[in-house]
C-alpha cells in the first residue's frame, strides 16, 4: 500500500493528459465572467498541438464535460470570432447536494491530481475538494461572515455581546435533548463543518471566578439575553484556536488513532496540523496521532487528506471498506 503514496514522478498517461486538459477547460470557463474566444482557448489551454489536433481535442473535451454535467457551448461572436462559455441552464453549475459517497468518490478520483505539483491548477482543485468535503479542517475566527449570521438569529446577538464584553444568560439544549440555563462570558466564535461554535466560560451564581471555557454549538442556543451589568475581560492567554476541533472529535472520545503521512503529503500536513495532533517517527515513516469521536467522519477525513490509518483496527477496516465501496462504484 505504501508504494501508492511514494513521492516519485512518472509520465502521465494519455487518459490523464485528457483529464487534465478537460479539467483545465472547465476551471477556465467557470472562473471567467467573460466568454473566451477560440483564440484564447487555443492559446491558454491547447498551446502545444496543431490547429487540427486542437479542433478535435476541443470537441472531445466538450463532449466529456457535457457527460459530467457541464455543458460548454458557443455563445456567439466577438470581433468576428466565436466565443465559448458555460450553458448554465443545462449545466449542474449551481449548488447541489452531494451525498457522503459522492464526496468520497470525488476525493478518491481527484486527490492524486490535486497533490501533483506538476498540475498547474492543483491548488485550485485542492480548495474545491475542501469545499466538497465541507471543510474537514475548518478554520478559526473571532468574527463571523455576515452570511453566516442568517443561519441562526442568536449569532449576531452573541457576537455583539462578545464585542461589548458583557455576560449573557442562555438557555442551551444539550446533545441528549436536556436543557440548561447558564450565565456565560463569551470569549470567541469559530466555524467548523458548516456549523458555528461559541467558546465561553460559565459564571456560577455567587462566584466571581468563572469556570474553564467550554464549547457550545450555536444552533443549540435556544435563547440569549445580554447582561450589561456584568462586564468581563478575556484572559490574556485565551486563543480560540485552542478549542477548534476536527469534525470527527465532536462528542466523547472513542480512541486515539494513528495515521501514516505519505512523503508527498508531509509538508502540507505538517504546516496545517503541526500544533493540533501528535507526531512520531518510525524509521523514515512519519505518523500522526489524533483523538477520534466519530469513526465514519474520521475515515472520510483520512481519505480527503491522503492519510493511511494504522490503528486501531476498527478504523483501518472502516477505511478499507469505504475505499473498496468507492472503487466498486468506479467499476460499475
Amino acid at each position: 500500500m505504501d508504494d501508492v503514496w511514494e513521492d516519485h514522478y512518472r509520465e502521465p498517461t494519455e487518459d490523464e493528459r485528457s483529464a487534465r486538459r478537460a479539467l483545465a477547460l472547465a476551471i477556465a470557463l467557470i472562473n471567467t465572467d467573460i466568454p473566451l474566444t477560440t483564440t484564447e482557448v487555443r492559446r491558454d489551454l491547447y498551446p502545444s498541438i496543431s490547429d487540427e489536433a486542437f479542433r478535435k481535442s476541443f470537441s472531445r473535451d466538450r463532449t466529456r464535460l457535457a457527460a459530467c454535467g457541464l455543458v460548454v457551448q458557443r455563445l456567439g461572436k466577438r470581433d468576428g470570432e466565436a466565443i465559448w462559455g458555460i450553458d448554465e441552464e443545462r449545466s449542474f453549475v449551481r449548488e447541489n447536494h452531494l451525498t457522503p459517497e459522492d464526496s468520497l468518490t470525488l476525493d478518491c478520483l481527484l486527490f492524486p491530481l490535486a497533490a501533483d505539483p506538476t498540475f498547474p491548477f492543483a491548488r485550485d482543485l485542492r480548495l474545491a475538494l475542501i469545499k466538497v468535503d465541507r471543510s474537514f479542517d475548518g478554520s478559526s475566527s473571532v468574527t463571523m461572515p455576515r452570511e453566516a449570521r442568517k443561519r441562526n438569529n442568536n449569532l449576531s446577538r452573541i457576537e455583539d455581546c462578545m464585542m461589548r464584553r458583557h455576560a449573557a444568560q442562555i438557555s442551551y439544549e444539550r446533545a441528549d435533548k436536556t436543557k440548561v440555563e447558564r450565565t456565560i462570558l463569551p470569549y470567541g466564535l469559530f466555524p467548523l463543518y458548516n456549523r458555528t461554535y461559541l467558546v465561553a466560560a460559565q459564571l456560577r451564581e455567587g462566584h466571581s471566578i468563572p469556570d474553564e471555557p467550554h464549547t457550545y454549538l450555536v444552533d443549540r442556543v435556544q435563547s440569549f439575553r445580554e447582561l450589561p451589568r456584568i462586564s468581563y475581560e478575556v484572559p490574556a492567554d485565551f486563543d480560540v484556536r485552542d478549542y477548534v476541533l476536527f469534525p470527527f472529535q465532536i462528542g466523547p472520545t472513542r480512541y486515539e488513532a494513528h495515521m501514516h503521512v505519505p512523503p508527498a503529503r508531509r509538508k502540507d500536513i505538517q504546516s496545517r496540523l503541526m500544533d493540533r495532533v501528535s507526531w512520531a517517527w518510525d524509521g523514515d515513516d512519519l505518523q500522526l496521532g489524533v483523538a477520534v469521536s466519530d469513526e465514519e467522519v474520521a475515515v472520510a477525513w483520512c481519505i480527503a487528506e491522503g492519510l493511511v490509518p494504522l490503528s486501531p483496527e476498527s478504523l483501518v477496516n472502516a477505511w478499507h471498506t469505504r475505499l473498496e465501496s468507492t472503487l466498486g462504484r468506479f467499476s460499475s
